[in-house]
């Protein structure tokens, strides 16, 4: 896959954007609150199969030391604690997103809206059981599902909604940039 200078620019500046994101956060424990989540999704409904890049990148800068996970974490401690499989799930939504985006020609606002909901289940899923093998819930999956999502579902549903909107302009704009 080669990859044009512009695309690799408006990558990094959605690297960025994730590192940001985790910054505005509200401070809750297990999972605190951020805006994360929308870049993930956001990436891959713009830039389909190459969005993982960006995705990647900015988990690979947290691995090696810079704080750019939320509440301004890092290393390997991060990924393995109670946030982990949720950063993992970043990545894998972003694959999953990017595949469907690029391959789903029905382009409309509806399919941006099911595409970044659906994405929540590719964040959860191995965010709620990684936190449930981490903290030794007695509840199982369902006692660390009640934990860590519980607090931020509604709002992460309200933001995939912000994001689905957001997804037609930008792509538009994107357009017009590139010439096509």
């Amino acid at each position: 896959m080669k990859l044009s200078t512009r695309r690799v620019a408006q990558l990094a500046v959605m690297v960025a954007l994730l590192v940001i994101g985790a910054y505005v956060s509200i401070p809750l424990r297990p999972v605190p609150i951020t805006f994360q989540s929308a870049f993930v999704v956001l990436t891959p409904l713009l830039f389909g199969t190459t969005a993982y890049i960006a995705v990647l990148a900015y988990l690979l800068l947290g691995l090696v030391g810079l704080p750019v996970f939320a509440e301004g974490a890092s290393g390997l401690v991060a990924l393995s604690g109670p946030t982990g499989g949720f950063l993992a799930g970043f990545l894998l939504a972003s694959i999953v997103v990017g595949v469907i985006a690029e391959h789903w020609h029905w382009d409309s606002q509806w399919r941006d809206l099911a595409l970044a909901e659906g994405s929540l289940v590719f964040i959860y899923v191995p965010g709620v059981f990684w936190m449930w093998h981490v903290l030794l819930l007695r509840g199982g999956a369902a006692q660390a599902a009640l934990v860590g999502l519980i607090p931020i579902v509604a709002l992460d549903v309200v933001k995939m909604a912000v994001v689905a909107a957001l997804v037609r302009p930008l792509r538009s704009a994107l357009a017009e940039v590139d010439g096509g």
